[in-house]
């Protein structure tokens, strides 16, 4: 279940299993685990803890509530700083340990990628702990803005996830992207991140718990963007309900100062319960004459069913082909609207900053998807009067 081991094929991941060792943690007990990054896996098999981590000074960084089968994040061996993880037993708890020795013989010739796997979820447990502290200082409730398309592969996802960096650089460490493209969200592999917990899985957390589960799912990007998986795997699907959605949203909004949302192409109730609270809808059209029906369909269900203002609503032309069949003017009269941003095509560019392993944002900023992202990130401003 650990992101970290989910790539390795059952033969590695069988050894690796008959080399754990299981530890007995009493109820209100705290196991310490400091200058041990590297040497030694953590997982809970059972009952309740309470994973912190503190820096040299004994300044509680963050804190986590692990559910059976995550695993605990230590600190990275090739950090310079000293960091202690404790783990405390809420309630009697099993918890399931591999040492190094174990985990070199277990991972054979795989060992090296989980190391610097390991170490980048370290990396992103850091920036969490300083996301965390400015967001802290800065309570109010964030607008919610949604991106939306009618139509597959039209880019939606990685204008958003680029469009999230480019509000990141106004509001570092207080953008979040929450990816509800289900049941096969991609934000998380464009960022180049580790999706180590889902908006999905949170629903099986206690109540009192609710809240620190889904801070503690969320994962952070150097550029100062947060990113929410919705689901880690596509049988989580059926656990994203409105309700659920709802009961994210009325946590995060305290802690942000713009959320992004991607909804991906299905008007689930999930989508609706964003769309109903969202102040911006950025509707992303390719110029494509299959994708105009879509396109008006959806604008008709926004405006007549749902009601949307049509000065809430943002259309961003996405070209995806060198050629395509329609011009900006044509797609502005077939769908009796104009478009706020067009954004021209970039060829492979963002696919090869992806497998070079991070955003074209950051790769190329002068590509025509970063200078499109950096529009509607623009455009979102002004839209919600947070330009000033």
């Amino acid at each position: 279940m650990a992101s970290v081991f989910s790539e390795l094929n059952d033969g590695v991941l069988r050894a690796v299993a008959r080399r754990l060792r299981p530890v007995a943690l009493a109820a209100r007990d705290t196991l310490r685990l400091g200058g041990q990054g590297g040497d030694v896996v953590v997982f809970l098999a059972t009952g309740q803890v309470e994973e912190s981590i503190t820096d040299a000074a004994g300044k509680v960084l963050l804190t986590r509530r692990p559910t059976p089968g995550d695993m605990v994040i230590l600190p990275a061996p090739r950090t310079g700083d000293r960091y202690v993880t404790n783990i405390y037993g809420l309630t009697d708890a099993v918890l399931l340990t591999l040492d190094r020795d174990g985990l070199l013989e277990g991972l054979g010739p795989n060992v090296e990628k989980v190391a610097m796997t390991m170490d980048k979820l370290w990396e992103q447990e850091l920036s969490a702990a300083a996301a965390i502290e400015v967001q802290s200082s800065s309570r109010t409730a964030a607008p919610i803005v949604a991106f939306y398309s009618a139509k597959g592969g039209s880019g939606t996802t990685t204008l958003a996830v680029n469009t999230a960096a480019a509000l990141a650089r106004k509001f570092p460490r207080q953008v979040l992207l929450i990816d509800l493209a289900a049941p096969f969200g991609h934000a998380v592999l464009f960022a180049d991140l580790i999706a180590t917990g889902s908006l999905a899985s949170a629903s099986k957390s206690a109540t009192v718990d609710f809240e620190t589960v889904v801070r503690g799912n969320i994962v952070n990007h150097r550029s100062g963007m947060g990113v929410l998986p919705g689901t880690l795997r596509p049988e989580e699907v059926d656990l994203l309900t409105g309700d659920l959605t709802g009961r994210v949203l009325d946590v995060v909004v305290a802690w942000q100062k713009v959320i992004l949302v991607d909804l991906g192409t299905s008007l689930t109730e999930s989508a609706l319960a964003v769309i109903e609270r969202a102040e911006c809808l950025v509707m992303v059209v390719p110029p494509e004459i299959a994708a105009m029906t879509d396109a008006r369909r959806a604008l008709a269900i926004f405006r007549d069913i749902m009601n949307v203002p049509d000065n809430r609503m943002e259309l961003v032309l996405n070209q995806r082909s060198p050629h395509p069949p329609l011009d900006r003017a044509a797609v502005e009269s077939i769908l009796g609207r104009k478009m706020a941003v067009q954004v021209g095509f970039d060829d492979s560019r963002p696919e090869d900053s992806t497998l070079a392993g991070g955003l074209v944002l950051q790769h190329d900023p002068s590509s025509m998807v970063s200078r499109g992202a950096t529009e509607v990130a623009r455009v979102i401003l002004a839209s919600l009067k947070l330009d000033g």
